[in-house]
């Protein structure tokens, strides 16, 4: 007597689903939610394409409130004789999640370097050649626009019959023209949008402009870090540049993110000295628009 397996049936999975991807977890992020990240020690959030990035994310999302030094800058967000509290650290913490998420944003959909677009009309044009090249497999009188109409109807001798080589070449080039076709858009698209002067703004750039808009848009305050000097003789040695958003970059950039102090300062000294070049020229009547900064096009699932 043959013995029954005593194994329980596993139920298993539609063929469309065994191999599927786990969906990404989309979540309204908001002070109670991010409460209880903290607590629990357990971040839901979509990654961005810098691990950096998520590193700090996490790091802002995990972290005990009052452990991160820049937890004290909550007092930005206080009122005059009040006090920073839990709901003030948790509202600076959201602002600062944000403003990752928009500067990688804003790095995402920037332009094309023009070595990017140089070697994507390269592939156009390799694709193109090798769509004539593949049709040149064709009979000769069933290539190009003769194709369409199928076999000629005067091919008694059958010289211009497909093969099976043919005809899988033929459906390979049908497969091609659409991929060159969705390749020429991209360009096309992507040559519009407008050149940026100067050298292309990398990650400390973008961040330091994000945390300068909320900066200016929170407390109306200014951005220009004052020199700390030594005098030596009759000479004087910066020792060190400070000030209110100076020090909150330094603080965020430094301390939570991996760039030096000295690369911050540079950032933050740039970053002021663009705005009073902006101001200037709006003072004369020159459009002042920065052409590197694309429309803000940040995760819809951080709510205010």
């Amino acid at each position: 007597m043959a013995r029954r397996s005593k194994r329980k049936s596993v139920q298993r999975l539609p063929k469309d689903k065994r191999h599927s991807a786990r969906k990404p977890v989309r979540v309204k992020l908001d002070r109670q939610t991010l409460s209880h990240m903290i607590v629990s020690r357990s971040p839901i959030l979509p990654r961005l394409p810098n691990t950096q990035d998520d590193l700090v994310v996490h790091s802002l999302s995990t972290t005990p409130i009052g452990e991160l030094p820049v937890d004290h800058f909550a007092k930005l967000l206080c009122k005059k004789a009040e006090s920073a509290s839990d709901k003030q650290v948790l509202d600076l913490r959201l602002a600062l999640i944000r403003i990752y998420f928009r500067a990688a944003y804003r790095r995402i959909f920037a332009r094309a370097t023009n070595a990017q677009i140089a070697s994507a009309r390269k592939a156009s044009n390799c694709l193109q050649k090798a769509i004539g090249h593949l049709d040149d497999i064709n009979p000769s009188r069933q290539r190009g626009l003769q194709g369409v109409f199928g076999s000629p109807f005067d091919d008694r001798k059958g010289l211009d019959e497909h093969n099976e080589f043919s005809s899988a070449s033929m459906q390979i080039k049908l497969d091609i023209v659409p991929i060159v076709m969705k390749l020429d858009r991209m360009i096309e698209i992507e040559t519009r949008k407008p050149v940026a002067r100067g050298e292309r703004k990398k990650r400390l750039r973008t961040l330091v402009d994000t945390l300068a808009e909320w900066w200016t848009a929170t407390t109306g305050k200014s951005l220009a870090p004052y020199v700390q000097a030594k005098r030596l003789g009759r000479h004087s040695v910066v020792i060190g540049r400070r000030g209110g958003f100076a020090d909150l970059a330094r603080s965020v950039f430094s301390e939570i993110d991996e760039f030096g102090q000295w690369e911050v300062i540079s950032a933050v000294t740039n970053v002021h000295e663009s705005g009073l070049a902006k101001q200037q020229k709006q003072k004369i009547g020159v459009p002042a628009a920065d052409p590197r900064v694309v429309p803000d096009r940040g995760p819809s699932w951080v709510s205010d």
